[in-house]
């Protein structure tokens, strides 16, 4: 089959790859129907790279797709279910596992980043791992599930209320689907903030209030959020020191985005003048189920975040619109 494989320095090929069997007792072989290009593949090619990565790993890992064939372990009638998949699959031993926290499992093999991925026709995956999904959903909103499921994680942390004034920095993928749940969970205004004004549109199609600038938001800051925001969001990975400014009295602040190379200066005083809460959000955390029955309730249609479908053979393609600002979500069918 053909695949896409993270080549180490920045560098993606195109390559031959023998077809994916189960080997362990609770695989499943999974024929992938479209899988999203997320902000870490971005992350990985970059030079030096925002995440880690293995090299010779196929990549992609927002995806959904049919089993085909199940271990001895696996439940038999996995067999033609189509499913979502978590791609970081928890061990359920690790101390944070035993501890009701499997967002922070310490022995995450992460599928497309550090072992084999679905920017290819077949991939292998735990059978725990599978969540089914009704097929009604187009398969590009189905590969929105697992960012889905991530966004609501950070903000099932956050306590959102519905009234509550948001802030959303970021309106690519990430910030697109926080804005979608904060504003499904009653938060007004929901504003976004976004440099690139061409992003405006698809952010107030999934529920903004108003994009704006950072200069826009210094400027109208008193018209926009009188009191401050009671929930602010990183979506880039670089921008606490503005979220803690921006914040209300007693807000909460999820901080999602992920560049290890971003060093922010922090006003640390702020933090406790103002009695912050600060939440690190990474991955899933039994966050699946409902985010897989956002997309099938169709409570908001994430339709807009789509900017590009495309083949396996055009994936350099769809990772130069995002690196370009100029798509929000470009999905892949192999």
């Amino acid at each position: 089959m053909r695949a896409v494989v993270f080549a180490g320095d920045g560098r993606m090929t195109m390559e031959d790859r023998p077809m994916p069997a189960v080997t362990l007792p609770d695989d499943v072989l999974i024929a992938v129907e479209a899988c999203g290009i997320c902000g870490t593949d971005v992350q990985i090619l970059n030079v030096p790279p925002g995440h880690p990565a293995t090299p010779d790993t196929i990549m992609g890992h927002e995806f959904v797709g049919r089993v085909e064939a199940v271990g001895p372990a696996a439940d038999p009638a996995l067999v033609g279910q189509r499913v979502i998949v978590d791609p970081d699959p928890k061990c359920g031993a690790c101390p944070s596992c035993r501890a009701g926290r499997p967002a922070t499992c310490s022995n995450v093999v992460a599928l497309g980043i550090f072992r084999d991925g679905a920017l290819a026709s077949h991939v292998v995956a735990p059978a725990s791992a599978c969540h089914p999904i009704s097929d009604h959903v187009p398969s590009e909103i189905a590969a929105l599930v697992e960012p889905l499921a991530c966004v609501m994680n950070g903000t099932q942390r956050a306590a959102v209320r519905p009234g509550e004034a948001a802030v959303v920095f970021g309106a690519g993928a990430i910030g697109c689907l926080f804005t979608a749940v904060l504003a499904a969970s009653g938060a007004k205004p929901v504003i976004v903030v976004e440099p690139r004004k061409e992003r405006a549109p698809v952010a107030l199609a999934v529920g903004a209030t108003a994009v704006v600038t950072p200069e826009e938001l210094e400027q109208r800051r008193d018209e926009l959020l009188p009191f401050g925001a009671d929930v602010v969001v990183d979506a880039v990975g670089s921008v606490l020191a503005q979220c803690i400014d921006i914040a209300a009295q007693s807000g909460r602040l999820v901080i999602f985005g992920m560049n290890s190379n971003a060093r922010p200066p922090i006003h640390q005083v702020e933090i406790t003048e103002k009695g912050l809460t600060i939440f690190g959000s990474y991955i899933t955390d039994f966050t699946f189920p409902p985010a897989i029955r956002f997309v099938e309730s169709g409570l908001m249609d994430l339709g807009p975040m789509i900017s590009a479908v495309l083949p396996l053979d055009q994936t350099p393609d769809g990772i130069a619109l995002l690196r370009a600002g100029t798509a929000t979500k470009v999905v892949i069918k192999p």
